[in-house]
C-alpha cells in the first residue's frame, strides 16, 4: 500500500510540537559544540603560535576557528546513538513488530521522527557562525558559494542518517551493535575532519581521503564554508557526496529488507 508523505510530514510536525515544549534540548544542542570547539581550538591555536606560522593546512587563525565551529553544528544534525538505541532495543524484543503493521514505512518513519531537534539545532548553530564570522570579518559562502554549502549540509545529514539507521538495522544479526557504533565514531572522527583536518595529511592521501563517504560528513562541508576549495573543485566534491548518500541509501533500504525477512522466518 503507498502511503501519502503526509503522514511523515504529520510525524514531523509532531516531533517539532514536542520540541517547542522542551526548548531546552536546543539550548543544550546550541552550547555543547561550543565548549567542544574553545577545547579543540585552545590547542590548536597553541600549535599556530609554537609553529610561528600564520597558515596550517590551508587555514588561517580565523578561518581554522570557523571551520571547528561549522563541522560542529553540521555534527548536531545527526540522530546520534539514540537512533541506533532505539532500533537495537525493537528489534532485539520484537517491539518492531507494532511499527511495522502500522501503514507506514519504518526506516522513514524513523528520519521523520528522529530529525526535528537535530535540523533546528543545526540550523540555529550555523546561523550563530555565519553572525559570529561575519563580525569578525572571517571568510562566509556568498552567492553560488552559499547555495554549495547547503546542498554540501544537506548531503551530509542524509549521508549521517544513513550511517546510524544502517548500524542500528546490522541488530538483525548482531545482539550488540554499540562496539560497532564506537568503532565507526573513532574511524570517522579521523577521516572525516572532524579531529583534524584532511589538509594536514601528505598531497596523495589527501586526494584521496576527500572523496571517501566519511569527508562528506564535515571536512567537505567545513571547507567550502571557509573557501578551501576552488568553486570547481567544490562543485564536484558536492556531486562525490550525494553519490556517497545515494549509494548508502540503497544499502540501507537492502540491508533492511534483507533483516525483516530474517525477521520474520524467526518468527519475531
Amino acid at each position: 500500500m503507498k502511503v501519502s508523505a503526509v503522514k511523515y510530514l504529520v510525524v514531523f510536525a509532531i516531533q517539532v510540537k514536542n520540541l517547542l515544549e522542551y526548548k531546552i534540548n536546543i539550548y543544550l544542542k546550541l552550547i555543547r559544540p561550543i565548549i567542544m570547539v574553545a577545547a579543540v581550538g585552545a590547542l590548536w591555536l597553541v600549535l599556530f603560535k609554537v609553529t610561528g606560522r600564520d597558515s596550517i593546512g590551508g587555514f588561517t587563525r580565523k578561518s581554522f576557528i570557523i571551520y571547528l565551529l561549522v563541522i560542529r553544528y553540521i555534527a548536531v544534525f545527526s540522530p546520534g546513538g539514540a537512533s541506533i538505541t532505539e532500533m537495537n532495543e525493537e528489534i532485539r524484543t520484537g517491539d518492531i513488530t507494532m511499527r511495522l503493521v502500522k501503514p507506514m514505512h519504518y526506516m522513514v518513519w524513523l528520519f521523520a521522527r528522529n530529525l526535528p531537534i537535530p535540523l533546528v539545532s543545526g540550523i540555529a548553530g550555523l546561523l550563530m557562525v555565519t553572525l559570529l564570522a561575519w563580525f569578525f570579518g572571517a571568510p562566509v559562502p556568498t552567492g553560488w558559494s552559499g547555495v554549495l554549502f547547503c546542498l554540501s549540509v544537506t548531503a551530509a545529514i542524509i549521508t549521517q542518517y544513513a550511517f546510524y539507521q544502517g548500524l542500528g538495522i546490522l541488530s538483525f544479526w548482531i545482539y550488540d551493535v554499540f562496539p560497532i557504533e564506537r568503532f565507526y565514531k573513532a574511524v570517522s572522527g579521523l577521516l572525516s575532519g572532524e579531529l583534524i583536518p584532511l589538509t594536514i595529511f601528505g598531497a596523495a592521501a589527501q586526494s584521496i581521503l576527500q572523496f571517501l563517504p566519511f569527508a562528506s560528513l564535515a571536512f567537505i562541508p567545513g571547507g567550502i564554508y571557509v573557501g578551501l576549495f576552488p568553486f570547481s573543485k567544490a562543485i564536484i566534491l558536492v556531486v562525490s557526496q550525494f553519490i556517497w548518500a545515494g549509494f548508502f541509501w540503497i544499502l540501507v533500504l537492502w540491508s533492511y529488507n534483507r533483516g525483516l525477512k530474517k525477521f520474520e522466518a524467526q518468527g519475531g
